[in-house]
């Protein structure tokens, strides 16, 4: 028994859920300057790439569940 895949339509389907995914995500603004552009510092502190603002309720450690 062989399965039939409408590419067309499967790519669809995907895009349409990878788009549902993106839509839930959290998203980050500065309270400053509203930029979404950040700069990530060696010691993890996050900066907004604007106005230079520390961003407190952002912090970014390298141990990640994807990192491992």
């Amino acid at each position: 028994m062989e399965n039939i895949v409408r590419l067309a339509e499967y790519r669809q389907r995907r895009q349409a859920a990878q788009q549902r995914a993106a839509d839930l995500e959290a998203q980050y603004f500065c309270t400053r300057c509203d930029s979404g552009e950040f700069k990530l510092a060696a010691a993890g502190m996050v900066h907004c790439a604007h106005c230079g603002a520390l961003m407190r309720n952002l912090l970014v450690n390298s141990s990640s569940p994807e990192a491992g």
